[in-house]
């Protein structure tokens, strides 16, 4: 029984038919023969643009060249004609990778940022009630913290999920390790859904061990069964010759040994949350990458940058050394000067009608048109960027091209795909810290009472403009009485300044209104009696 028959099986006895996410009979399946294999090379292949190293492309195309293309020959063919594919039968060649799939995704994860996270339950008014209410919120963001939440959500989840599609959090119980809920994340090549009737019914997380050296593989199987109970079983199995799988006791991995099955009565919930922001049609419950469609694009965007960098070391000077002045060696064999990236070709010296040999040496440098390189690199930028990102969002320079409009109407294009993704991730923060509390009381109490809390996940508006700039337009508007003090004060500080803190503030505004108007007064009354007497004061 290899991997793929193993998840089958578990297919059946999670829906109790064998559910096919797609026609068996439709075309697009002409041309392939192992479907999962495609699966996986994607989620590999999006997974090695992203980490954006050089030798790690060349390893992936030089693998799918040995092995990958003849799974599925016809259906890659197209893949074999790359710029990475095709050079990677080549020795003599500088290949260089641009970075700009890793840029995209880190300036979509900055542009969006980390949320407040909190639990707020509007219902409470009563002192007891509000006072819980501050518990759990204390509760929930020390159980983040422990967990490193805002580096994993950062780093793991948010980037990954973007790049490989899907992925899921996954809720430990281990008291001898911990007395909270502990939280990793899986990639998607780790994990498995199932779904029914478009809800997920189960994950399966994968894990890898080596011993003795055999491979294995654990498959942790979360469900709820009877639609009542949450429920975490575990089987591990040996990996053979072709993959194909012999069970064996979990105690073959001495620190698998006094693993248990797990039910937890009344939680009609997995303790896992699977994480995908966009649809895929083909593979629904996969998600689709935000680098669906560009992988074409990357690669030529690497091809041009290679083609610029061989025009730039073919346009190096060469220098050229009449024999007769070099330096020779014990054999008389002439020594050429060594230069880092500088060419040296020796030229036979020609002496002239009185016997002198000419002793020159003479520089050439070939002009190379760079500039068509250039524009296709930005042409080809362009095109990665439409309908996911502003240039500008990117740090790439637009001043030239667009006036101010053109440049605030792609700014929208950043403004509209961070929000897809915000209104996506929302949903998974609130039901992963609604089992997180759910579980610390279960470690706590040993029974579960709340199911249900109420997370508020707020995100940082991503056009927010600069603090210089709001102090300038709020500055007017209070100017001209169209706000209050403290209206400017909150919407100037916001949640930077404590409540005590906005009122030291609005009192100086308010003594330095009352200090303003009591100066302008006195002028004006001066000003008003000179001119009913017609002579000073004094006199």
């Amino acid at each position: 029984m290899t991997v793929k028959e193993w998840l089958k099986n578990k297919i059946l006895r999670f829906l109790g038919i064998e559910h096919l996410s797609e026609n068996p009979n439709s075309q697009r399946l002409t041309f392939i023969s192992d479907n999962d294999d495609i699966i996986m090379a994607e989620i590999m292949e999006n997974k090695t643009w992203y980490i954006g190293n050089s030798s790690e492309l060349l390893n992936l195309y030089t693998g799918q060249e040995v092995f990958g293309y003849y799974k599925n020959p016809l259906y890659n063919r197209n893949s074999r004609f790359l710029f990475w594919g095709l050079s990677s039968s080549e020795c003599d060649i500088k290949r260089i990778h641009c970075g700009i799939p890793n840029a995209i995704i880190t300036t979509l994860v900055n542009a969006i940022g980390y949320p407040d996270i909190s639990v707020n339950n509007s219902a409470a008014i009563s002192l007891d009630a509000i006072e819980q209410n501050k518990k759990l919120n204390d509760k929930l963001l020390n159980i983040l913290d422990k967990n490193s939440f805002k580096n994993k959500y950062n780093q793991e989840q948010m980037p990954l999920t973007m790049v490989e599609a899907s992925g899921a959090w996954k809720i430990d119980i281990d008291p001898d390790f911990a007395d909270y809920p502990i939280l990793q994340y899986y990639e998607a090549e780790n994990v498995e859904f199932y779904e029914k009737y478009g809800k997920v019914i189960g994950i399966v997380y994968k894990d890898y061990y080596k011993k003795d050296n055999k491979d294995y593989i654990k498959f942790e199987i979360r469900r709820i069964d009877k639609n009542k109970d949450s429920v975490i079983e575990h089987e591990l199995y040996r990996l053979g010759k072709n993959n194909d799988l012999i069970k064996c006791d979990l105690s073959d991995i001495p620190e698998l040994a006094d693993l248990k099955p797990l039910r937890i009565p009344g939680l009609n919930r997995i303790l896992g949350v699977p994480c995908k922001f966009f649809h895929n049609p083909i593979y629904p419950t996969r998600g689709r990458s935000i680098f669906s469609g560009k992988i074409e694009m990357f690669d030529l965007l690497d091809e041009i940058w290679s083609q610029l960098s061989q025009t730039n070391r073919v346009s190096t000077p060469v220098e050229y050394y009449p024999v007769d002045t070099l330096e020779r060696t014990k054999n008389g064999v002439a020594v050429l000067p060594t230069r880092y990236n500088r060419q040296f070709i020796k030229k036979e010296g020609v002496p002239d009608g009185d016997g002198n040999t000419d002793g020159k040496i003479e520089t050439t440098q070939p002009q190379l048109n760079y500039n068509q390189y250039i524009e296709a690199f930005r042409a080809t930028l362009d095109c990665i960027l439409t309908g996911m990102l502003s240039p500008a969002t990117m740090g790439i320079d637009v001043a030239k091209k667009d006036n101010a409009d053109a440049q605030r109407e792609k700014e929208k294009v950043t403004t509209m795909t961070a929000l897809n993704i915000e209104d996506s991730e929302e949903k998974v923060i609130k039901e992963l810290c609604t089992l997180l509390l759910m579980v610390q009381e279960y470690i706590d109490t040993g029974k579960i009472t709340i199911t249900d809390y109420d997370i508020v996940v707020k995100y940082k508006d991503i056009a927010t403009p600069s603090f210089n700039q709001n102090l300038q337009i709020l500055g007017a508007a209070r100017q001209m009485g169209n706000i209050s003090n403290k209206m400017y004060v909150d919407l100037l500080w916001g949640d930077t300044l404590t409540e005590e803190q906005k009122e030291e503030e609005i009192k100086r505004l308010e003594e330095k209104e009352k200090s303003d108007n009591f100066n302008l007064n006195g002028m004006f009354n001066n000003d008003s009696t000179e001119d009913s007497t017609g002579e000073d004061l004094q006199e």
